[in-house]
């Protein structure tokens, strides 16, 4: 497959997937016919989407719509923690910033750079030079103004995939609620400290004082094993808790995390210029350097890449494959 067909196809399945989340999270949107059971990681989401929404102005401009209404159930300290370059970080500002403004709320961002080279913020449409939005401009994109369609609700709380924003309903926006989504989703009997870190998204010292105070307020239990620290919660109770049935029905987890932020990567290399002038040996050899980069997540995703040993030129086709692969673990069963 040539490059331009892969790009083609994997910018086509990350819009898709960012669709399918979010039509069911209150966007205006017609949702897949399958009800997705795994709760989303909304932060991750918002920064994949804020990326691959680049391709679809659109899904872009409807998820700032989101962001406007439901921004009171959003981490803005846990959807910096993600953001991992400065790409990230200015559509991270400006889309905060646009929420800000959108509700009549300033807000003065220690981010923002003013500048009069800006980049295009879309890909497929041509970029604005009048009638620029001021939020986005200040974080160096060129876009034009936004009228907010207002067509987006809140997160239906019952739905599994909204499972993270219920739980903020009930223990606030901040590390506890991510947390207990972590004990509850991840089908573990206890889990390590590294692993409810890693999910929840904040530094190691604020989950040791979640971790804390769950503790003390005696809904969770923790034991040592080897030097660690493994902690448990009861999923009957919660479960009662909340209403269901019974344990079994409470959502799925899935590394969001890792698998969004692979395919950001993958995405973002399929679109860099110039990758079409390059020799097919050249690609497929770059290809094979940024799997290696990203094997730990794309592990995590659910995509071993030790099986795919081949070099130079033949690994194109296994680049395809893992791509594919990738994509098809993030959007579930169809």
């Amino acid at each position: 497959m040539r490059a331009g067909q892969l790009r083609k196809e994997i910018v086509a399945d990350s819009v898709a997937l960012a669709w399918d989340q979010w039509s069911q999270l209150g966007v205006s949107a017609a949702p897949p016919p399958h009800r997705e059971e795994r709760a989303a990681d909304p932060e991750a989401l918002l920064l994949f989407t804020l990326e691959v929404g680049r391709n679809d102005p659109r899904l872009f401009d409807e998820v700032l719509d989101w962001l406007a209404l439901n921004e009171h159930l959003v981490s803005v300290h846990r959807l910096r923690n993600l953001c991992v370059d400065e790409t990230d970080s200015a559509l991270v500002g400006a889309a905060l910033d646009w929420s800000a403004s959108s509700r009549g709320r300033g807000r003065s961002s220690g981010d923002a750079v003013l500048t009069t080279e800006l980049e295009p913020l879309f890909h497929s449409v041509p970029t604005p030079t009048e009638n620029l939005d001021e939020s986005f401009a200040r974080h160096g994109l060129a876009r034009a103004r936004i009228n907010r369609s207002g067509k987006s609700q809140p997160p239906r709380q019952g739905d599994p995939i909204a499972f993270a924003l219920r739980l903020r309903r009930l223990l606030g926006v901040g590390v506890r609620a991510e947390v207990i989504r972590a004990l509850l989703t991840i089908r573990a009997a206890r889990l390590s400290g590294k692993v409810i870190t890693a999910s929840a998204a904040f530094a190691q010292r604020n989950v040791r004082e979640g971790l804390m105070q769950l503790l003390e307020a005696g809904v969770i239990s923790v034991v040592e094993i080897a030097d660690d620290r493994y902690y448990s919660v009861r999923p009957e109770d919660w479960a009662r808790l909340l209403g269901l049935p019974a344990a079994p029905d409470l959502p799925f987890h899935f590394d969001w995390i890792p698998a969004y932020r692979t395919l950001t990567r993958i995405v973002r290399w399929l679109q860099q210029p110039g990758l079409d002038d390059l020799s097919e040996y050249l690609r497929a050899s770059q290809a094979r350097t940024l799997v290696d980069e990203l094997a730990t997540d794309l592990g995590y995703a659910g995509v071993p890449v030790g099986p795919y040993k081949a070099l130079g030129l033949d690994f194109w086709a296994e680049f395809t494959e893992i791509v594919r692969a990738l994509v098809r673990q993030a959007r579930g069963p169809q």
